[in-house]
């Protein structure tokens, strides 16, 4: 029988991983879970005092580790952690690798849109100790093909849909709410906070909420001043569960409101720069220096050489695809405002966030790492 070590280090791998914690106690299988459940990031050896744990395990054993800053109960056999290229979260894989552990990932993002950042990202995966994981679980067909085309490494993958969706329970209703949707990427980001600001100015009648991505306000500290942000999620399904129109990119978190059959208008990628993000002009200066350190690019020939023109039209065309598809059920936000009196058609569009949308993705992981 496994044993498995469960690590969150902010809110948002809390989210990740909670159910999958419940589905280890519902199987009875042994566990221990350690979870900050705060917006902000925390290192367990540091800062211990911010964390919470839950185990079904009781023992007299002592397995002291390095990175988490206490002693463990037991020794685990499996690690399962979110938020994988970053730090606490490199230190603590590489250390439970050393003790043996499988270490098995749950993808925090669904990969809709393809760019040139999204091939960075999986190559900077490929390093060490990322490399070290052993399985990734992705949300459906369309994430892993999005992955598969910028270098990503197939047979790590098993698709399971997102645990972070079971056990979702709602009550719809529709009520004068709005719910507009950031980016952390600074070509979106600007046009969305005027796209927020029009409609507030022009809908008083109307709630009118900016939900920031995580790293939204850290990154543009002075344009929330006079806005109404969404920054705990259980306010924020609430309010989805109440909402009419939600507006912003197709992206992960758009997938609430969409099972909630909400409507939906989509920011065209065209207009609010996601076409900009396969520019490859756009990356000199910071976002070049910042990942040659990464990726050891020795020049931006290198780098441009490495991302290759043949990717950008793939990409290009790709995404171009997924934009039509999104036309036909969708609504998307013009001027006019014209998605004030139209409804999406959303069901179709379930596909692209997971295979199953059935409420067991914990369920299916779990089963493959005791079965498989």
């Amino acid at each position: 029988m496994n044993k498995y070590l469960i690590v969150a280090s902010d809110e948002r791998s809390y989210l990740d991983l909670k159910n999958i914690v419940l589905e280890l106690k519902k199987q009875n299988l042994p566990y221990f879970f350690l979870y900050n459940d705060s917006n902000i990031k925390s290192y367990p050896y540091i800062s211990l005092s911010n964390f919470k744990y839950d185990t079904n395990i009781s023992s007299n054993e002592l397995h002291p580790s390095k990175t988490l800053g206490f002693e463990l109960p037991f020794k685990p056999t499996v690690l399962l952690i979110t938020c994988e290229n970053w730090e606490p979260e490199k230190n603590i894989l590489l250390e439970f690798k050393q003790w043996g552990c499988f270490i098995g990932c749950i993808e925090n993002a669904s990969w809709i849109h393809n760019n040139i950042k999204t091939k960075l990202e999986l190559q900077s995966r490929k390093t060490f100790p990322s490399n070290c994981i052993d399985v990734f679980f992705d949300h459906s067909d369309w994430c892993l093909e999005t992955k598969k085309q910028a270098g990503w490494w197939s047979q790590k993958s098993i698709i399971t849909g997102s645990p972070r969706y079971d056990n979702l329970i709602f009550n719809s209703t529709k009520e004068k709410i709005m719910i507009v949707y950031g980016s952390m990427e600074i070509e979106h980001h600007n046009k969305i906070i005027n796209i927020y600001n029009t409609l507030n100015n022009k809908y008083s009648d109307w709630d009118i909420y900016y939900k920031p991505h995580p790293s939204e306000k850290k990154d543009f500290p002075n344009d929330f001043k006079n806005i109404k942000t969404i920054d705990d999620h259980n306010n924020f399904l609430n309010l989805v569960s109440k909402s009419t129109h939600n507006i912003g990119i197709f992206s992960s978190v758009m997938y609430f409101p969409l099972i909630m059959d909400k409507n939906i208008v989509v920011l065209n990628h065209t207009l609010i720069g996601v076409q900009e993000e396969l520019d490859l002009n756009n990356f000199k200066g910071h976002e070049f220096n910042f990942w040659k350190k990464i990726l050891n690019f020795n020049s931006f020939d290198d780098f441009k050489n490495f991302i290759s023109q043949k990717y950008i039209k793939k990409t290009l065309k790709r995404n171009l695809k997924l934009e039509k598809d999104l036309s036909k059920n969708l609504v998307f936000y013009n001027k006019n405002h014209t998605f004030m009196n139209v409804k999406s058609d959303n069901k179709k569009l379930l596909k692209y966030y997971s295979n199953f949308n059935d409420n067991k993705s914990s369920k299916r992981i779990i089963n493959y790492i005791e079965n498989e």
